[in-house]
Parts: structure tokens; sequence; C-alpha cells
């Protein structure tokens, strides 16, 4: 028996049908689908016979009995979309319909909703996008004891990861011009971004035409920065947004960038649950609530819409909807769907399993949740063995992830047309168990090509004397052994996590493993440093006794003479200040290794609100920018993080080095000028300071004072600053 899905051909993939029914049929492969490919066409005069003809080559390669997921409408119209599922049925083939378009149901035309429900009727499993499309279905004419399954969200599998941050910028993407009727009239402050060639923006104030873009490139764009635009002012339109989600809400935040919806939609629940936008009643309150935000709060957006990226891309809806199809068609019961299912020994960890026949070729998979949330989904034989594995399908799988000794067992009870069948995890699972209890802390290693001394950080992480500590090592894209070392320690241990990645530097890797962090405190260690066993749980009990938001240690520097050097700020052990006396009284006049980012413990809502920019000085700018946001500080002394210069030829910082003058002057000049730009305004005077000092000493090091020029941009940076 064959499992198909149906996926309609013939159009460019800028019409949104098309572009949805080939993002569902690549991510049906997965799971074992295969095509069954209908071709878009004009048939409204076909005869009969040639119409019977077109549906024999459609269904040619199916057997009896096989199921069949329809893809409805296809665009070739009622009379066709009829004839296919009566074709289908002759060949005793078992139906789902996945319903985009109820157009005729929501205008309340009486024809049409009798000709859709006696359609539709025909199937075993109707897929709708929502609760409330259900209702109005089971409203209008479709039978008692049909199957539904909930298909929620449009995943945006296709689209392309961009290595971009978002920046935060006061505009509007709005990629469907046709439900903003009010184009011409926009009076708003925020810049409105449109992407339709037709529609003449000359003259419009605060309205740009972007043009018509291929989907990777307007991936490319909306991922600059700013928020994403779903709007129907009225009718049909925006009366379907209340019953099923528009794929540029997906689109979105697969780019990047936080959602603006009308309240009352579909989306509004989902989108304000996990804090990926806001609702709005009208355009005027979402201009007026971009003018007020501040750069802190969009972070906060960006920072979760980052998290729930990673599950549009990986398809995670459209798999479980499929997975639940497939279960729907042996499970008895109707109208709700219920899934039948008994649990052993997991109470404490409050696991649910559930198990079904997926029929992918006689095997049989086995799904599970955690607290309420889908958590994986697994393929065995009839022998037990694991022969496929969808698992890291949902974002809380990333979250919560950890390993127990002595591992667990899931036996869950399908119930079949055969009768009550047993499926148990093998092997393979037992090991992975979730973590009942969030870490303290959580410590990020960025590492790229580190092959030759990544396992020294990690070893001095793991023989930290902190036990509720988060390591999680972020594989920057590294071409030599880095990730293998890294997967074999997340296999190993616990709280290790790997995480992998394009090459985004050093400030999205550090990005990357602040998004997944869990704990309440955040600290950093670069992958060829080593921190001391004590570090952690020193800096960790300072800031607990203080409630302070950032403490700092100090420090031991092996130069690559292997001279060591004790950097440390002349303050007596346990110390806590306002961070206004700290900058005054040692930040400014000692900086030294104070603007790096690995000796400190960070309130984690603090560095989730204010991430690394891409600068190539990234400590540098970020530092500062931090610290200015901090209202409290302490420090602990003594012995605690070696900044080790001898591990490798050359370190990040001997790379800058290694430019012009020039170049160099100018990269340290972008990291002041942006927490100058981008810092708490209620700190501008000590940041100012600071950055005039540090403009100074490196320019003395660069040996600028020769060059009379180069002197004039330092005395014009001091006037600025001043």
């Amino acid at each position: 028996m064959n499992n198909y899905i149906t996926r309609i051909n013939g159009l460019s993939l800028e019409n949104e049908s098309q572009y949805i029914q080939c993002m569902v049929m690549e991510i049906a492969h997965q799971l074992g689908f295969r095509e069954m490919g209908i071709y878009r066409y004009n048939g409204e005069h076909e005869s009969a016979e040639s119409r019977s003809g077109r549906l024999d080559g459609i269904i040619a390669g199916m057997n009896h009995g096989d199921i069949v997921i329809c893809q409805f409408p296809t665009g070739n119209g009622m009379k066709f979309d009829s004839d296919l599922i009566k074709r289908i049925k002759a060949y005793k083939g078992r139906i789902a319909i996945f319903i985009y378009d109820i157009k005729g149901i929501i205008q309340e035309d009486r024809y049409i909703r009798r000709e859709v429900a006696a359609l539709y009727n025909q199937a075993e499993v109707l897929i709708v996008p929502s609760l409330a499309m259900q209702q109005l279905l089971q409203e209008n004419g479709i039978k008692k004891g049909m199957k539904f399954v909930v298909h929620e969200m449009w995943d945006c599998t296709t689209e392309k990861c961009t290595s971009n941050i978002p920046e935060y910028k006061k505009e509007i993407h709005f990629t469907d011009c046709k439900g903003l009727e009010g184009i011409k009239e926009w009076k708003h402050e925020t810049v409105l971004k449109i992407y339709d060639d037709s529609i003449d923006t000359k003259g419009l104030r605060n309205v740009l035409n972007m043009g018509k873009k291929a989907p990777e490139e307007l991936t490319a764009e909306l991922a600059k920065g700013g928020f994403g635009l779903v709007w129907h002012q009225d009718g049909y339109d925006r009366r379907n947004l209340e019953y099923s989600a528009a794929l540029s809400t997906s689109r979105y935040i697969s780019a990047g960038i936080p959602v603006i919806v009308p309240r009352g939609i579909l989306s509004q629940r989902a989108i304000e649950e996990n804090h990926l936008g806001f609702a709005v009643d009208s355009l005027e309150e979402a201009d007026l609530a971009i003018g007020r935000m501040e750069r802190a709060e969009y972070q906060e957006y960006l920072w979760s819409v980052e998290q729930f990226a990673p599950v549009l891309k990986g398809g995670y809806y459209t798999k479980k909807c499929l997975i639940d199809t497939m279960q729907a068609f042996y499970t008895k019961g109707a109208d709700r769907l219920s899934i039948p299912s008994r649990v052993n020994d997991l109470d404490d960890y409050r696991f649910a399993a559930v198990a079904m026949n997926a029929s992918y070729g006689g095997n049989f998979g086995l799904s599970w949740t955690f607290e309420g949330q889908p958590d994986g989904f697994l393929i065995y034989d009839v022998s037990g063995k694991l022969v496929g594995d969808i698992r890291n399908i949902s974002q809380h799988y990333f979250l919560v992830k950890g390993y127990r000794s002595g591992g667990f067992i899931i036996k869950a009870y399908l119930e079949t047309w055969k009768g009550k069948l047993v499926v148990a995890a093998s092997d393979s699972v037992s090991p992975k168990t979730r973590r009942y209890a969030m870490p303290k802390v959580s410590l990020i290693i960025p590492a790229y090509n580190a092959e030759d001394y990544i396992y020294r950080s990690i070893d001095t992480a793991l023989a930290q004397s902190f036990s509720d500590l988060e390591i999680i090592v972020v594989d920057d894209g590294s071409t030599d052994r880095t990730p293998e070392i890294i997967d074999w320690y997340a296999e190993q241990y616990t709280n290790i996590v790997a995480v992998h990645q394009k090459n985004k530097g050093p400030s999205g890797a550090r990005n990357s493993g602040i998004i997944r962090a869990n704990g309440d405190y955040i600290c950093f260690l670069d992958s060829d440093d080593m921190l001391l066993p004590d570090m952690v749980a020193g800096l960790y009990d300072s800031i607990k006794k203080t409630d302070c938001d950032i403490a700092i240690t100090s420090a031991y520097q092996i130069n690559q003479d292997g001279h060591e050097i004790f950097v440390r700020y002349d303050i007596e052990d346990d110390t806590e200040m306002d961070i206004q006396d700290f900058f005054k009284e040692y930040y400014i006049k000692e900086c030294g290794y104070g603007v790096v980012v690995w000796n400190k413990l960070y309130r984690a809502s603090l560095v989730k609100a204010h991430l690394f920019p891409g600068l190539t000085v990234e400590d540098e700018a970020w530092t500062p920018y931090i610290l200015s946001y901090a209202d409290r500080i302490c420090y602990i002394d003594g012995r605690s993080y070696e900044y080790d210069r001898t591990i490798r030829d050359f370190t990040l910082v001997d790379k800058a080095q290694s430019k012009t003058r020039e170049e160099q002057f100018k990269n340290y000049r972008d990291s002041v000028m942006f927490y100058i730009e981008h810092g708490n305004t209620k700190r501008i005077g000590m940041l100012k300071k600071l950055a005039h000092k540090r403009l100074t000493e490196k320019a003395k090091v660069f040996a600028y004072a020769e060059y009379g020029e180069l002197w004039n941009q330092i005395e014009k940076i001091k006037y600025n600053l001043n």
C-alpha cells in the first residue's frame, strides 16, 4: 500500500497556491509520500472523454487501497475536483482532503455550499486550518462522523536562511498589496515598503515600492529588519483570515522579523502567546505602536522570532498534520481526533506517548509529547527496529533536551483495524529524555575551526564546581573536525547542547547561543581559552547575594611568549556598586581587559534584549553597550579565567591587527560609535568619555600621531562626543 499527495503544476512559484502545494509536497516526500501530479489548465469546455483520459494518467501509479491526500482546490474547477475524487474511490482509494480555500461557504453562496459539502463528504478525513473552519463546515452540510485534522499554521521550508540579524528599523513590509486598499492615503510616520510593480507610489510620503521579487530576494530584503504586516481591511479576504493563517505570516517569521496582524484573526493568539509581534485594530494604531517602541522591546521580539522560525523552516506543522492524518485513517471515532494511548512509568517526567500505524511500507510510527507540546516522531518496523527518525521538529525539543542514565521505555497501545498492537521504543531512544529543571547558568562557547583546542575549553567548562550549568557550543560553519568533536561531547554529557550553523562570525555565533540559552544568567567562553574550576560558582554566588545585573571577575592573560599577566581592577573582593560609579572610578580609567565579554556573568533577560552587532571588533562595541543598560555590578577578585594566546598561531585580535592602520582605526571607531548611538541614553555622558579615551589610546598605538589628518579625525570625534 502506498501513500500519495496531490500537487498542482504549471504555475510560477510566485502563485501562492503553487508555492504552498510545492512546499507541502516537499515535506511529504520526507515522510515517504509519493506525488500525484495535476497540471493546471483551463478545462471549462473540456469533454467528459478528454477529462476521463486526463484522470487516468494522473492516477496511473495508484493501486487498490492506496491513501491519497488531495490538496484542494486544484484550480481546475469543481467538476474536475469531483471527478478526481470519484476516480480515486473507484480504485478503492482512501481519501483525505487538504482544504485551502472555502470561498463559497464564507460568501454564503447556498448552491456552492451544497456542491462543496457533497465533494468533501466523499473523504474520510478533512484537513482544516482551524477549529473555527471545522465548525463552519459542520454547520454547512458535512456529514456526521467526518474526521478532522487541524493544520494551524503554514510552514516556510523553501525560504533560504540568511546570515542577517534584523536591524531595529521603524518600517513595515507588506507583501500582499491587494489587502491594503489605502496605500495612496498612507499618511503615517512609519515607512511602508510594498512589493508590487503594478502600484504607482510616486509622490506618496513614506511609501517605497520595492518591486516584485522572487522568494529568495524577498526573504533577504525582509531579513534586514522592521515589521511584517498581514492585513485585509474588509471583505472576503479579511473574513478568511479569521478561519485560516496567511502564508505571509510565516514568511515574515521565517525571515526573522516580527509581525503585525489585525485583531480577531486566527493567527492573533499564536502571535501574541509566542511574542512574535502584536495585534492592532487599525493601521494608525500600528504606526503609533512602532513610533513608541524602543530598541530593547524590538530585540525581545527578535529573540522570540529567532526561536520560533526553525519550527516553520523545519516543516513542523505540515509534518504533524500529515502524521495526524495518517493516524486518523486507523483511529476509530469521529469529529474530534482522539488518540488512544497508555504510558507506563513516566509520570515523573510528564511524558505522554501515542502510536499509530502510519503505513510506511508496513512499518509503525511512534510519536510523543512533553508537557503538552509535540516533541518527536519515530518509525519502526514490526520487530521494533528503528528505521526512521524525525526528531528536533519542535522548538520545545531544543530548549529542554537532555539525558538521563538508565533511559526510559515508552509503551503505547495502538488500536487499528486489526486490533490492539503494542509498539515499544528502541534503545536508541532510551538515553534521551528532557531535563526536568531549567539550568541556572548558560555558558556559550562560539567555535570556528577549533579542532586542535576546543576540547580544552569544553573540558574546563565540564569541570566547573557549579552544577546547574548548561553548556551551549556553537559551531560557526567550521570546515575541520570541530562539528564532530562538539557532537561527541553532546552525546556524552547531559548538559551540553551542540548548535551548527552557517558561518556568521563571532557575533552571529554568540547570538545563536543566546537565543537558545535557558539559564537565568549567561556567560561566555572563547574556544581557545580556559575556565578555572570555581569561576561560574563565584560569579553566580556574588550576583545572587547582591541582586546585581552583571558580575565581573579578574583573569590571567598568557602571552605568546608564555608570560602570564594578572589583569584585574583595584577593587576589593565582593564589591558591588552603581554602574555610574563603576564607569567613573574604574572603567574609563582602567578599561583594558574590561571591554572583553568573557570575564563576566550577565542577567539573561538583559543579554537577550541586547544582542551582539555584526562588527569586526565586537567586544569593544558590545561590552560598554550592555554595561550601559545595567544598574549595578559586582566584582570578585582572584584567578578565574585564562586568556591563552599560545594555543594557536593567531587570534581574532591578531587578525584585526594584520589590517592597515587606517582600517584598524576605522574598526575601533565603528565600535565606539555603536555604543554611542545605541547605548542607554541615560548614560550617554559616561559612554562619550569612554569613547574618546579609547579612540585616543588606539590612535597612539597605531602611531597616528605622525599624520596630521588622522589626528584631525580624533579631534573631530572628540568635538562630536563632548
